[in-house]
Parts: C-alpha cells; structure tokens; sequence
C-alpha cells in the first residue's frame, strides 16, 4: 500500500484506485503468462477478460450513461480497460 501512497503523491496515477487497479492489471497479466505454461486451462485466460469486461461495463455506464463525475470511473478507464479486453483476447486466440 506505501508504494501505492508514493505513486499517487508523484502523480504517476490520478488516485489510489487507479494505481491499485494498475497493480491488479500486472497481477492479471502474469496469471495471463501462466497460460502459456498450462495452456490446456484455457478458462485461466478468461479470468483476466471476465475482470476487465466488468470494470468496462461499469465505467461506461458511469461515464456515458449516467454522465457522473465520478473518482473511480473515468473515460481513462473505459479506454483501458477496453484496451486489455482486446489484448486478452488477442492472446487467448493466438495461443490456440
């Protein structure tokens, strides 16, 4: 958590949420690499996507839908959260 504080005083993340779903993201993607070492569990990589794809509803329908200001969900994390959606799919498909 000190290393998350430091982050967010550096201004490297906007708040702690963002900086602790960074730190999720990383945790993700080495349960991602995993996959290549067991690659018959194919349900591991869609962890990671089932994870993303939720925080991506939830923020567009903070940020689009509803249009409220919120700390937490923000077009940044639409735009991320997209982004590794598609990455984890890519590498689930690729890894077939």
């Amino acid at each position: 958590m000190i290393s998350i504080e430091w982050a967010v005083r550096k201004k490297l993340f906007r708040n702690a949420n963002h900086a602790i779903w960074f730190v999720m993201s990383l945790w993700l993607a080495i349960l991602t690499i995993a996959y290549y070492f067991y690659p018959k569990l194919s349900f591991v990589i869609l962890l990671p996507v089932a994870v993303h794809f939720t925080a991506l509803v939830q923020a567009i329908s903070a940020t689009y839908i509803k249009k409220s200001n919120s700390e937490t969900l923000s077009r940044d994390c639409v735009w991320f959260n997209l982004l590794m959606v598609v990455i984890y799919i890519i590498i689930f498909f690729l890894s077939r």
